[in-house]
C-alpha cells in the first residue's frame, strides 16, 4: 500500500500593532541571515566535507532530511516495527478489508456548475495528470469532537456539510461525536476505535494551547484551521482519498462570529472542507479558494464549484 497525506494551514489576514510588525520585521531578517548560513553549511554537508567520515576518515551516510516522498511506493516496515498508539490502532501498514460499502456507481452527482471557470487547482494529481479523489460509489463518513466549539458551530459545519455534498455529488455520514484528537500523525485506519473500515474524517474544534499556531484576531495574521486528507493506492490502484481531518480554531472562530457574523465562519469552515476533498488554493482572491480570507466572501465561487465538480466524478474503487 502507498499512502501520500496532504494539509494546508490558511491565514486570516490581519494586521497587528506596529510595535509587532516592527519585531517581525526583525526577526524575519535574523532568520534570513541565519537560513543562509545553514543552507551554506548543509551544502558543505551534502558534498561531504562536514560529514562525520570527513572528519574521522569512515564511510559517510546519505543525510536524513526527514522529509518523506509522500508518493513514493511504501516500503512496509516489520509489523512490530511500532505498537499501537494510545486509541488502539495498529500499524500503518494495516488497511481494512476493501469494499466497505461500496456501490456500483456513484452516489450522487454534482450539482450544475453556474458558469463555466478554470480558477481551481487540485491538492494531489496523478502520473497522467487527474486529481486525486475520493471514491464516489460509497459514502464518507465523518466524526465531529466537539470539545470548544462555538454555539453556532453544530449548524455551521452541517451547512458546510451541505455545500460540499451538493457541489461534488458525495455522500457524507455523520457518525456522531468522538474523543479522538488531531494529530499530524493520524493514522487512516483504527479498527479499534472505529472497526474494520477507514477511520472517518474527524473535525475537531482546537484551542490556542494544543494547537499554538492558532491564535486569536487580535494577533495578527491568524490561521483559522486545517485541511487534508490522506490518498492510499492499493495494488496497481490510482490514488484514493481515504480519510481526513478538519482542524478549527476555535478562539478564532468564535471571535470571527462575534465582529462579523456567522456567515463568515461558514466560509472558512468551506474553504477548509475544500481542502479536505482535494481542491487547493488559487491566487484569485474572488474565490473561496484563495488563501486569505475576504470580508464578504463566503460561499463556494464559480471556479470552486468547476474544481469540486470534477472530485466528485472519480472512479468506483472497490479494491481500496
Amino acid at each position: 500500500m502507498h499512502t501520500s497525506s496532504s494539509a494546508v494551514r490558511d491565514a486570516l489576514a490581519r494586521r497587528a500593532p506596529w510595535p509587532i510588525r516592527l519585531f517581525r520585521a526583525l526577526f524575519k531578517v535574523t532568520a534570513v541571515v541565519t537560513a543562509g548560513a545553514l543552507l551554506a553549511g548543509f551544502s558543505l554537508y551534502l558534498h561531504g566535507d562536514l560529514k562525520p567520515s570527513a572528519l574521522l576518515g569512515g564511510p559517510g551516510e546519505a543525510p536524513d532530511l526527514g522529509m518523506p516522498n509522500l508518493l513514493a511506493p511504501f516500503i512496509p516496515p516489520p509489523a512490530d516495527a511500532y505498537p499501537a498508539d494510545a486509541a488502539g490502532s495498529g500499524p500503518l501498514t494495516d488497511y481494512p478489508t476493501p469494499g466497505r460499502e461500496e456501490g456500483a456507481a456513484p452516489l450522487g452527482r454534482p450539482a450544475p456548475v453556474p458558469a463555466t471557470s478554470a480558477a481551481y487547482a487540485f491538492m494531489d494529481t496523478d502520473d497522467d495528470g487527474q486529481p486525486v479523489k475520493y471514491d464516489p460509489c460509497r459514502p464518507i463518513h465523518y466524526v465531529i469532537r466537539s470539545a470548544n466549539e462555538p454555539a453556532a458551530g453544530p449548524e455551521l459545519i452541517q451547512q458546510a456539510i451541505d455545500a460540499v455534498s451538493r457541489a461534488t455529488g458525495l455522500v457524507f455520514i455523520n457518525d456522531g461525536p468522538t474523543t479522538e484528537s488531531p494529530s499530524a500523525q493520524r493514522d487512516s485506519y483504527q479498527p479499534a476505535r472505529y472497526g474494520d473500515r477507514w477511520a472517518p474524517v474527524l473535525i475537531a474544534w482546537e484551542t490556542t494551547a494544543e494547537e499554538p499556531s492558532f491564535t486569536d484576531l487580535d494577533d495578527g495574521d491568524t490561521i483559522l484551521g486545517r485541511g487534508g486528507s490522506e490518498a492510499v493506492s492499493i495494488g496497481d490502484t490510482d490514488f484514493t482519498y481515504v480519510s481526513g481531518q478538519l482542524e478549527l480554531n476555535a478562539t478564532g472562530l468564535r471571535s470571527l462570529i462575534e465582529l462579523e457574523g456567522p456567515a463568515q465562519a461558514l466560509g472558512t469552515i468551506e474553504h477548509e472542507l475544500g481542502h479536505v476533498v482535494g481542491l487547493d488554493h488559487v491566487q484569485d482572491p474572488t474565490q473561496l479558494m484563495n488563501p486569505t480570507d475576504a470580508a464578504g466572501l463566503n460561499s463556494y465561487q464559480a471556479g470552486d464549484l468547476n474544481g469540486l465538480a470534477l472530485l466528485g466524478q472519480g472512479e468506483c474503487r472497490p479494491g481500496v
